[in-house]
């Protein structure tokens, strides 16, 4: 199965802005759903086969701001954006062939990878660099909203990584940071 992010429309077939009560009939009907899981309380969330799991994120209006995609533990499952594989390749070769086409920058010494023009957030998690095996791969991705990231912005300071500059967002939208 393919999970595509299309940002700032959304991922996975679930659009930005529609409520988290169709957002969650949406991840029910993809292939392979288990269930909303053990977090009770936690709306938007659903898990699936392969160790899969897709959250919907609310925006305190009851309306989805972001959609998160956590790295699932099968690798036939592919996360993709325009062709980039998030999950399949390590994340040093997911940051170089995202540059190419983005301008990124990091925060959190490294740990999240941010492309904000194109509303994109990838993370690391500190957990996985004890572990050989998964060390240096992206955990999860997140497809955002304009604005979900302001909040961040103030309270970080980004360091800009490689690739070319990315022309402004032809709808007027600003970016993330």
């Amino acid at each position: 199965m393919d999970i595509i992010l299309d940002p700032p429309r959304g991922a996975a077939g679930i659009h930005l802005g529609v409520p988290v009560a169709e957002a969650e009939r949406v991840l029910a009907n993809l292939p392979g759903f288990l269930g909303p899981g053990v977090a009770r309380g936690v709306r938007g969330a659903a898990h699936f086969s392969g160790g899969l799991t897709i959250r919907a994120h609310e925006d305190g209006a009851g309306r989805v701001d972001a959609v998160e995609v956590y790295r699932p533990s099968d690798p036939s499952l592919n996360v993709i954006y325009k062709g980039v594989s998030i999950f399949g390749d390590g994340a040093e070769r997911v940051e170089a062939a995202l540059a190419r086409h983005l301008r990124l920058e990091t925060v959190d010494d490294r740990l999240t990878v941010v492309a904000p023009d194109a509303f994109l957030a990838l993370g690391k998690s500190l957990s996985v660099y004890g572990n050989a095996i998964d060390s240096g791969f992206f955990e999860s991705v997140v497809v955002a909203a304009p604005g979900y990231y302001d909040d961040v912005k103030q309270s970080q300071s980004p360091v800009v990584c490689g690739g070319p500059v990315a022309a402004p967002d032809p709808d007027g939208q600003g970016a993330l940071f």
